[in-house]
């Protein structure tokens, strides 16, 4: 199964830098008619149940996809919008309306946006600033939230500290009492800061509450986690191909530029990077997958795989424009295209610093525990 899906995932993500520079600035960010398409081939459904409208695949299924569109340096938010977002869906409270959106999640119709990190962008779910109220059959949020990708979704799942713990409610983009603000990020797309005053919402809109909305919102950051170190991983895969291809090529002194034996090193240094990052996020997939992991383990895993990601892409693309010389420093260079998007990528959910500091505090908790 997994060996068809990546074929077919090559066959549909086909790296087509034209179309990635035509979207950059763009008010929707990606291609709503390359989405459906995506929906049409179920990659929206992989992480949903079958009871629930989906596939019913592993977050390796999800990663293959990640990976590949990472390599064709895709902008559409997969990760945030159909990794992440359909399977909290597929979690909610079956009082609520989460049915109803996730029906349109899924054809490609609706896209949803997980919202719950602070100005300071803490990733606990804990720390959400928007706080509900109740106000007789109603829930009143108020506060804000940042880093929510993609900026042009339909709608947003928010956390919010509610009177009985964390809350997870369903805000239409729409909805009175919402302003979105939209800050630019370094690959050209934009991410969205939300502001919401005394937001009203039905009981039904409510997805989750005490004591499960804690859990499922970790569990869905672990998921969205590792799934973007693997979409890392694809894009280190082609700018490692490109330039692989360049040394080949460029041609000084009348030989090769691969022959010689200091650039030899160099693109060695950054074909470990890149495997290192492979293996950890294979490692996280296994881990996730696991029936029998603990929600520690899990936690950890997500975070070796981020912190590894992060931390080689940046090296692998920057040391990729060096090997390149000048031309690696234009914007008309399709390199440059994928250096941008891992500054995107390996910022978001958290950067292999503060996937490291998480780590450790969780390694920390494990080895006090066990004594």
């Amino acid at each position: 199964m997994i060996s068809m899906l990546a074929d077919a995932a090559a066959a549909f993500a086909r790296p087509d830098p034209r179309r990635v520079r035509a979207l950059r600035g763009s008010a929707e960010g990606f291609d709503r008619t390359v989405w459906r398409q995506m929906a049409e081939l179920g990659w929206l459904s992989i992480g949903v149940p079958e009871a629930a409208g989906g596939l019913g695949l592993n977050l390796a299924a999800a990663t293959t996809v990640a990976t590949r569109l990472g390599h064709a340096g895709f902008p559409e938010p997969y990760v945030a919008a159909a990794v992440m977002a359909p399977w909290c869906l597929a979690q909610a409270d079956t009082g609520s309306c989460g049915a109803a959106v996730l029906a349109e999640v899924l054809t490609g119709e609706c896209v949803a946006a997980p919202a719950w990190q602070n100005d300071q962008g803490s990733l606990d779910p804990e720390q959400t600033a928007v706080v509900a109220q109740q106000d007789g059959d109603h829930a009143v949020l108020s506060g804000s939230c940042r880093f929510v990708l993609p900026a042009s979704a339909d709608g947003f799942l928010v956390a919010a500290r509610a009177p009985g713990g964390l809350a997870l409610y369903w805000v239409p983009r729409d909805q009175p009492g919402l302003v979105i603000d939209t800050e630019p990020c370094a690959d050209g797309s934009s991410q969205a800061r939300l502001h919401l005053s005394a937001l009203r919402l039905p009981a039904s809109h409510c997805l989750a509450g005490a004591p499960l909305a804690g859990p499922l919102l970790r569990d869905m950051l672990d998921r969205g986690t590792v799934a973007a170190s693997a979409e890392l991983v694809g894009l280190m895969d082609r700018a490692l191909e490109m330039t692989l291809d360049y040394l080949r090529t460029r041609r000084q002194f009348g030989k090769p530029i691969g022959s010689f034996q200091a650039l030899q090193h160099r693109a060695v240094d950054i074909w470990i990077q890149r495997q290192l990052a492979r293996a950890a996020v294979d490692a996280a997939v296994r881990t996730l997958d696991s029936p029998t992991s603990t929600a520690a383990a899990r936690q950890q895993a997500a975070s070796s795989a981020k912190s590894r990601a992060s931390h080689a892409a940046l090296m692998l693309c920057t040391q990729a424009v060096q090997l390149h010389g000048a031309i690696g420093f234009t914007d008309e260079y399709d390199l440059g295209l994928y250096l941008n998007r891992a500054l995107n990528l390996s910022a978001w959910l958290g950067n292999a610093a503060e996937h490291r500091r998480r780590y450790g505090a969780l390694a920390h908790l494990s080895a006090a525990s066990a004594t």
